[in-house]
């Protein structure tokens, strides 16, 4: 089994308007997207009371994920997608597994 070294996390709110509804709907879809890129292990998306999302991925290593990152960007279906997310409030960032206990 493929061990995670990498966690993506992103931090966003949907734009003014967007349903959460929609969003979970729509946020769903990059899965089929995701599951398909080297170096995948696993996806947890979850909603806040709030209604902020949080979307965390998990990667063997850095280049995948980042070149995975770079791959959604040039797919139109998934920019659609992301066009539901307020950019300005988003926080995406990558980490360095150190620790893990599971």
């Amino acid at each position: 089994m493929k061990q995670a070294k990498i966690i993506e996390m992103v931090l966003w709110n949907s734009k003014e308007g967007v349903s959460p509804e929609n969003t979970k709907k729509s946020i769903t879809k990059l899965n089929d997207f995701v599951k398909e890129q080297p170096g995948f292990i696993a996806r947890k998306t979850a909603m806040a009371e709030d209604g902020r999302f949080l979307d965390i991925v998990y990667w063997t290593d850095l280049v995948s994920a980042k070149t995975a990152s770079e791959r959604a960007m040039k797919n139109e279906e998934l920019i659609a997608i992301f066009s539901l997310i307020d950019e300005k409030k988003m926080i995406f960032q990558h980490f360095e597994i150190f620790n893990s206990i599971d």
